[in-house]
């Protein structure tokens, strides 16, 4: 069995979101070659050679259902990659963008999605210690529609601000795969969800996530430079290095390949082992407190 055979993709149908630039965009190149006809969505032009680029705002409704008109009657993958900083004062639109237009995707798109087919999610490190904060997100995870999952945002936008609404953006797509993996309309037709959480990575978004930290920082008073905040936040205790797109955009492809056609409700943290320093650095605090 050759590698094309191998990830399954070869003349396969795929939807890839956020095409543009980054992961999602290095996802994409790396399907393009393992044969797959990609279906690429994103607000900004897309210069990869897909088979076809719609422009598109993932934050309306109306635009998202458009072209999933447009889209093939069968379709083997989803990635959902696109997303947004947490700039401050937009906290229901980053929510919005990065976790009701991807749940709505994902569940509109079911009728063409082939059976044992996968949605892949991109979720982030920032994520980690969702359940934490369950009773949060379960209210969330309950608003099944995007109209009704857009209202209770509004309502709850001052708890959206404390929380970080870019983590928990995050924090919602993870919830979202290990509560619905075993959901009738995932589990009957063996439909794969699974998600990756990357660690600091460099993308189009990376000078968005300084500036957005410096304009949050300001509004409590502090002048930071927020590249080396990020910087000391993610690197600091290991003396790491920043991530390329491509480190995140294949292991993406891979959950969504033949290869791994037995995970599912998985999220993959990519960050050079932080996950696991910090797991054992809190039980080991937890031990020296008990």
């Amino acid at each position: 069995m050759n590698l094309k055979d191998m990830f399954g993709y070869e003349n396969k149908n795929v939807v890839v979101t956020g095409a543009a630039s980054g992961m999602a965009k290095a996802a994409a190149q790396f399907l393009i070659d393992l044969g797959a006809n990609v279906y690429a969505l994103d607000l900004n032009e897309v210069s990869l050679p897909v088979t076809r680029a719609f422009r598109v705002n993932l934050g309306n409704k109306a635009e998202i259902d458009e072209v999933i008109a447009q889209l093939p009657d069968q379709i083997h993958a989803l990635f959902s990659c696109h997303g947004v900083a947490a700039w401050p004062g937009k906290e229901v639109q980053v929510m919005t963008i990065n976790y009701v237009s991807q749940r709505y995707l994902a569940e509109q798109l079911l009728p063409k999605l082939a059976d044992e087919g996968s949605i892949n999610f991109i979720a982030s490190d920032g994520g980690y210690g969702w359940a934490k904060s369950w009773d949060l997100l379960s209210e969330l995870l309950a608003c099944d529609t995007f109209e009704s999952a857009v209202e209770w945002l509004t309502a709850n936008e001052e708890t959206i601000r404390q929380e970080n609404s870019y983590v928990l953006s995050k924090k919602m797509l993870i919830a979202y795969i290990k509560s619905h993996v075993w959901s009738p309309e995932y589990i009957r037709r063996r439909i794969r969800i699974n998600a990756i959480s990357p660690g600091y990575t460099k993308t189009g978004l990376t000078d968005d996530f300084a500036k957005a930290a410096e304009e949050t920082a300001s509004l409590a008073g502090h002048a930071i430079n927020g590249l080396d905040t990020i910087e000391t936040m993610y690197l600091s205790e290991w003396n790491g290095r920043v991530a390329t797109s491509e480190e995140m955009g294949y292991p993406l492809v891979f959950l969504g390949s033949r290869m791994a056609s037995y995970i599912s409700g998985q999220d993959l943290n990519i960050s050079y082992g932080k996950d696991a320093f910090f797991d054992v650095r809190a039980l080991r605090e937890a031990q020296a407190n008990a």
